[in-house]
């Protein structure tokens, strides 16, 4: 009888502990600490925040005196809320009569028309969603442009508006070159053409060391069959451009630019052409932590 009353009376106590509300839940780790832990979007606005600082500490990442092969990229974890990008991109959108007026070109597969701005009018989130877009900036991005994902982030951007200057090969494990073909009408321009031949024939190196020499040898200008191939040129209204962007495992392209607008703020109108795609290459030996 005693057996009996004692099995059930432990009974009980093991069904109270199952059916307890704090039973089972997951410990409150923030029990002493700074975030609700019911309110997750508070610990990701603090993440946001940060990742906002870096990034905007990071603007000037380009030929700084570190090597894309020794460096990580500071935006390769920089989140941008869609819809504020997607507000961001409509700001940088052409005019429907900038688009008119180059509307037989745009015709054409892999052409764009883009925007760019200075890296000094880039602005924060919090301005943008402050409804101060009326100034013309963008989040982060307004300076750079992508010929894979076709818009103005700076994650493995192409090209990039800098200081007066169109600048290639800034992000890690990068290298390129950007050279002048002069005034000469974009639609002329093909694999053939000079400068863009020398361009279209350069074999990307696969060791590190190699690629980071290579780079460097971009970066101080190299003259090769008459042409200049740099990581920065000075921006020219009216003049066309060639340039390759190896993104080591991501991507390789040949593309043709033209200025076609200069603005007195700096910022840019240009036409671009993809001339050629290859095989992105794959870089050998691990990058320096």
């Amino acid at each position: 009888m005693i057996r009996l009353i004692f099995a059930a009376v432990f009974s009980i106590f093991v069904l109270g502990i199952s059916i307890s509300p704090g039973y089972g839940q997951r410990r409150n780790d923030n029990y002493y600490g700074t975030y609700p832990y019911n309110a997750p979007w508070s610990i990701e606005d603090l993440r946001l925040k940060a990742q906002l600082r870096e990034a905007k500490d990071s603007l000037g990442y380009g030929p700084d005196g570190l090597s894309n092969f020794d460096r990580r990229d500071p935006y390769a974890s920089f989140d941008i809320p869609a819809d504020l990008l997607a507000r961001g991109e409509q700001l940088l959108k052409p005019t429907r009569a900038e688009r008119a007026t180059h509307a037989q070109f745009l015709k054409q597969p892999h052409v764009g028309l883009v925007r760019l701005l200075p890296d000094s009018k880039v602005v924060t989130i919090d301005e943008l969603d402050k409804g101060k877009s009326n100034k013309f900036r963008l989040a982060v991005g307004g300076a750079f442009y992508s010929f894979t994902r076709l818009n103005h982030s700076p994650w493995r951007a192409d090209l990039k508006l800098k200081d007066g200057d169109l600048e290639v090969a800034f992000g890690p494990d990068v290298i390129g070159a950007i050279t002048t073909l002069g005034d000469v009408p974009i639609d002329s321009v093909t694999l053939n053409s000079p400068g863009v031949n020398t361009l279209a024939t350069y074999a990307p190196p696969l060791e590190r060391k190699q690629a980071q020499s290579e780079y460097e040898g971009f970066k101080a200008g190299l003259t090769l069959a008459g042409y200049t191939f740099q990581t920065q040129l000075l921006v020219h209204e009216n003049t066309t451009y060639a340039l390759r962007s190896i993104a080591y495992g991501q991507s390789d392209l040949l593309i043709a630019i033209r200025v076609v607008k200069q603005n007195d703020d700096g910022s840019v109108l240009l036409l671009w052409k993809r001339i050629d795609k290859f095989s992105a290459p794959r870089l050998k030996g691990a990058a320096r932590e």
